[in-house]
């Protein structure tokens, strides 16, 4: 979702959504002043609502002009382009105040890197094949086109030589909100192309096609390329696409050079729009939507406390000494729930790593050592006529190389699966959190007479990964192939040695990457739901607090003054009117904004 003043630097003017997002924040901002609110839950619906990211995919097959159009959108030739498939590496494109590259590498480490060094880590040129074991670099830069919480990432092309690279546009697919999928108007879409299409379709709900390099065709050339692309695409997905044809090649230079001329020739403003619309609109309105059901549970149980308050002050002090009696009754059932919760809970995600990462990780290696085997005879055959040295070490770096890119394609897959299950999981038990807390506020209604309607909202809570994958690369007993006695044995002798040395140290290395592997699974698991469980907890408590307070409340006024019984009975109404005044402007908000 894009957040703008009047005009952004497309042309487009801001959807109706924009004032609502603003009102719902300010209406946020209110709420946590009144007494007696969650005040956290607010606090975190707050984030949630400012700080909402979509990750919008640019994918496609090499070039076909993916970072030239992403340096269009953010209106500077940031990212490195050419005319040699470059990308080799995810780059991912975030709103900052300040211009800062980040090169995040696969052991954890993040450095920052000046702007004239990011073809070193992003380009199959200045870091061939990865060998510098880049994660992803994350730019921040001061563009309008990227506030909002819009990340642009851009990936590597498909099919080119270089099979890592269409990997790794492959691996990013889940992390899509939606796509733009460029194509080239002076080539006909490829079979690749198709393929990677029908892959994208299970990840992205949303897909735009950009038909690329407009302006080599004159207007009946593109009309004829458009009508063949739509025929194509729409075979392939089995609808009728949306496509836009474009020159980024001009939007840029219409960017650097102020030129509105050649912005218009370039035809991205037309696209701007469609898109613009979607970010704001389309994917807002579900933001806005969770975000109104969970700040109206928020308040309905905020004005239940209000009541609740009200009522013990009212209450004669006999009959509420044994309603309070009752609800600790009441209150201890639901505290040993909630611990049998959180049992089953640890005891669920426990399994996770067993019964997922486990099995998958045995398959893995299993075919992994027969392929690295296989690699590494057919390596060493070709390079027989190097000497035993070379040889062996040439070996080495052939396997290490192998085993930590299969290893990374696979971590990220599995982490993939794994994340996907928790977070069903945690779903789940939210659920269950959720129940709970409504039916203690139920039980509570029931008990001193008060009207209360509960109000279901998805959790807006997620988990953080702190998982990192690591490499250790550790010669160990491999020293012995480069010792004298080696070398100074026949040839014959020595190639076999080392080839069956090297055979001992894929197994060997494989084992000791899948047992790190399995740890960090473990760990990363442990620490979500460590996370998770502190958030269960802490809701359930909360409110058999909240409850508490109000009743104990009551009870302590009856040996106050008049004075106090009255002032806080007025405080009391005040809040209530205030919550309902704020309820009434959230449901305003909700109608404008779809059923929910």
């Amino acid at each position: 979702m894009k957040s703008v003043g009047n005009r952004n630097d497309t042309g487009t003017q801001p959807t109706p959504l924009y004032p609502i997002l603003k009102s719902l924040a300010a209406s946020l901002d209110e709420l946590v002043t009144v007494e007696g609110i969650d005040r956290d839950a607010c606090k975190e619906l707050k984030v949630k609502l400012t700080s909402h990211t979509f990750n919008l995919l640019v994918v496609g097959q090499f070039n076909r002009g993916k970072t030239t159009l992403i340096n269009a959108l953010i209106g500077q030739a940031l990212l490195p382009v050419g005319v040699i498939p470059l990308t080799s590496v995810v780059t991912v494109l975030s709103y900052g105040d300040a211009p800062i590259i980040k090169v995040c590498f696969q052991d954890g480490r993040c450095v920052e890197t000046p702007r004239e060094s990011l073809g070193e880590y992003v380009t199959e040129k200045g870091n061939p094949h990865n060998v510098k074991g880049v994660r992803e670099v994350a730019v921040s830069y001061p563009s309008p086109w990227l506030k909002g919480g819009v990340r642009l990432v851009d990936t590597p092309g498909i099919g080119s030589v270089y099979s890592h690279n269409t990997d790794l546009a492959y691996r990013y697919l889940p992390q899509a909100d939606a796509v733009l999928f460029l194509l080239s108007a002076d080539q006909p879409v490829s079979r690749a192309e198709c393929d990677f299409l029908r892959d994208v379709r299970e990840y992205a709900q949303r897909i735009f096609f950009l038909l690329n390099k407009a302006d080599y065709l004159s207007e009946t050339e593109l009309q004829d390329a458009v009508a063949f692309a739509q025929t194509t695409i729409a075979e392939a997905m089995g609808q009728e696409p949306f496509i836009a044809p474009i020159s980024a090649r001009l939007a840029l230079e219409g960017k650097l050079n102020g030129s509105a001329e050649l912005m218009k020739r370039s035809l991205l403003p037309l696209f701007f729009t469609t898109l613009h619309n979607f970010l704001q609109k389309e994917k807002g309105e579900v933001l806005v939507s969770s975000v109104v059901r969970n700040v109206l549970r928020i308040i309905s149980q905020a004005r239940f406390r209000c009541d609740l308050e009200l009522k013990s002050l009212s209450t004669p002090i006999d009959e509420l000494e044994e309603k309070i009696r009752i609800f600790e009754e009441k209150k201890q059932e639901v505290m040993l729930a909630r611990e049998e919760y959180a049992l089953v809970l640890e005891g669920e995600a426990k399994r996770l790593v067993s019964k997922i990462v486990d099995p998958n990780l045995e398959v893995f290696k299993a075919n992994l050592i027969q392929q690295v085997d296989s690699s590494i005879e057919r390596y060493f055959t070709e390079h027989q006529d190097l000497p035993a040295r070379k040889l062996s070490e040439a070996l080495e770096q052939e396997i290490i190389g192998e085993i930590r890119e299969a290893f990374d394609t696979w971590r990220s897959e599995e982490d993939e699966k794994v994340g996907r299950v928790f977070d069903s999981l945690c779903s789940r038990f939210t659920v269950r959190i959720n129940e709970t807390v409504d039916e203690l506020f139920r039980f509570s209604a029931e008990l001193f007479a008060i009207p209360f309607s509960s109000v279901q909202a998805d959790s807006l809570w997620s988990v953080e990964s702190g998982f990192y994958y690591k490499f250790w690369s550790e010669p160990g007993s491999l020293k012995i192939l480069t010792s004298s006695v080696i070398l100074a044995l026949p040839r014959f002798l020595s190639d076999r040695l080392i080839l069956k040395r090297m055979k001992e140290h894929v197994q060997e290395t494989v084992e000791m990457q899948s047992g790190r592997v399995r740890h960090d699974f473990a760990v990363r698991l442990d620490k979500s739901v460590r996370a998770f469980r502190r958030e269960m907890l802490r809701r359930i408590e909360a409110t058999v607090e909240s409850i508490e307070a109000a009743l104990q409340k009551g009870t302590q006024l009856r040996q106050a003054g008049e004075t106090e019984f009255v002032s806080r009975g007025r405080s009391l109404q005040e809040a209530a009117e205030k919550l309902e005044n704020i309820r009434w402007r959230i449901m305003k908000l909700s109608e404008e904004t779809g059923p929910h």
